[in-house]
C-alpha cells in the first residue's frame, strides 16, 4: 500500500512565531493613513506649502511620502530634497533646523534651494531608525515663517512617531521574513533527496531551500556570507573528519554535500578574517585538501540579487581551480576570489519598509 506522507504538526516556535506576527500586525495596522494625516495636519497647522518625509539611499535623496496645500502641487520642492535644505539636517541631527525667512539670512540667501526653489520658510527634523539617520521630515513654504515654540516642537514629535512607525514596519518585515524562513525549514521532512546517503550531509535540493530561507534575509541586513569549496576522496577516515567537522560547526553554517566528492560551506555573517580562522582549522582536520573561497556580499551590486549564489558559486569554483593548481606544484593554500568594493560597486541598500 502506498502510504501518505502527513504534514508535521505545529512546532511550539512556529506557534509563537505566528502568534507573536499576529499581534504586531494587530496592534500596528497599515501606516499608510498615519503619514497620510499626519502630513496634511503639518501643511493644515503651519500653514506650509508642503510637508516631505525624505529618505537618504546609496543613489542619493528620495521623497517617499508627501503633503501639499490646496492649490500647490507636488513641485521640485518635494521631488527634489537634495536641492532643499534637507541634507544640512543631517549635517547637525541633534537639532532641529528652523529657517524663517532665508532671503534675508545670510546663512542661507545663497543656498540652491532659496534660489533656484523659491523656499524662505523651513524646518526639518532627522528621522531616525535603529540609531541610524535615513531621513527628514520637513516642512516649507515660499512665504517667510516665523516659527513659534510649540510648531517646533510638534514638528520634532511628529518626526519621532514616523521615525517610531518606520522601525514598527521595518520589524514587522523581519517577522514575516523570519516566519516564512521558519515555514521552509518546517516542510523540511526526511526524504533521501535531501540527504547524502554516503555522508549524511544535506545535498544540492536542501541548499536551494536553504538559500530561499536565509539570504534574502541576510541581504536585508547587509551581511555578508562566506563560501568555500573543497573537494575530498572519501577514504573511511576521511568521512569520519568530515562528520566530526559537520558537527563542529555553528549551527547557522551550513556544509553540502554536492556529489562527486565536492563540498561547499557557507559562513553566514562571516568575513573574511574570520573565515579564514576557520577554514585553517578545518583543513587542519581534513588534511591540506585544496580549497578556494569567496564572499557573497549583499552591499555588491553584483551579489545583491543573486538569491541563488551562481555568481558567488562561479567565483569559488574559480578560487578552487587556483587552489588545486597551487597544490599540484607543492604548495597548499586556501585562494580566495573577492570582489572589490569600489564605491562605483556600491548597490542600492535601500531598506523597504
Amino acid at each position: 500500500m502506498k502510504r501518505s506522507r502527513q504534514r508535521k504538526p505545529q512546532t511550539v516556535a512556529e506557534g509563537h512565531l505566528g502568534a507573536l506576527g499576529r499581534l504586531v500586525d494587530g496592534a500596528f495596522p497599515d501606516p499608510t493613513q498615519f503619514f497620510d494625516h499626519g502630513l496634511a495636519l503639518l501643511v493644515q497647522q503651519l500653514g506650509v506649502d508642503r510637508a516631505v518625509m525624505a529618505r537618504i539611499t546609496d543613489l542619493g535623496w528620495e521623497a517617499f511620502w508627501w503633503a501639499t496645500a490646496e492649490g500647490t502641487g507636488a513641485d521640485a520642492a518635494v521631488h527634489q530634497p537634495a536641492v532643499t535644505f534637507c541634507p544640512q539636517v543631517l549635517e547637525h541631527p541633534q537639532r532641529t533646523l528652523v529657517i524663517k525667512d532665508a532671503s534675508v539670512d545670510p546663512a542661507w540667501r545663497d543656498h540652491e534651494a532659496h534660489r533656484t526653489l523659491g523656499l524662505r520658510g523651513f524646518i526639518g527634523a532627522p528621522l531616525v531608525m535603529s540609531d541610524r539617520f535615513l531621513g527628514v521630515l520637513s516642512a516649507s513654504s515660499s512665504r517667510p515663517k516665523a516659527w513659534t515654540r510649540a510648531e517646533v516642537a510638534m514638528v520634532k514629535a511628529l518626526a519621532n512617531l514616523f521615525s517610531k512607525t518606520l522601525e514598527v514596519e521595518n520589524l514587522k518585515h523581519e517577522l514575516r521574513v523570519t516566519r516564512d524562513a521558519l515555514d521552509l525549514t518546517s516542510a523540511v521532512v526526511e526524504d533521501s533527496a535531501l540527504e547524502s546517503s554516503a555522508t549524511r550531509l544535506p545535498t544540492r535540493p536542501y541548499l536551494d531551500i536553504w538559500l530561499k530561507a536565509n539570504l534574502y534575509l541576510a541581504r536585508r541586513r547587509g551581511e555578508a556570507m562566506a563560501v568555500a569549496q573543497f573537494q575530498l576522496e572519501l577514504s573511511p577516515d576521511r568521512r569520519r573528519r568530515l562528520k566530526e567537522v559537520a558537527e563542529a560547526l555553528r549551527g547557522e553554517d551550513l556544509l553540502v554535500d554536492l556529489g562527486h566528492q565536492a563540498f561547499l560551506l557557507l559562513l553566514p555573517r562571516t568575513p573574511q578574517e574570520g573565515a579564514q580562522i576557520l577554514l585553517d582549522r578545518i583543513r587542519q582536520r581534513l588534511g591540506a585538501v585544496p580549497m578556494g573561497a569567496t564572499l557573497w556580499n549583499p552591499l555588491h551590486r553584483t551579489d545583491r540579487d543573486d538569491l541563488a549564489l551562481k555568481k558567488a558559486s562561479h567565483r569559488v569554483a574559480l578560487a578552487l581551480g587556483r587552489s588545486q593548481e597551487l597544490f599540484r606544484n607543492g604548495a597548499s593554500q586556501v585562494v580566495w576570489d573577492v570582489l572589490p568594493l569600489n564605491p562605483e560597486d556600491l548597490a542600492d541598500t535601500t531598506n523597504p519598509w
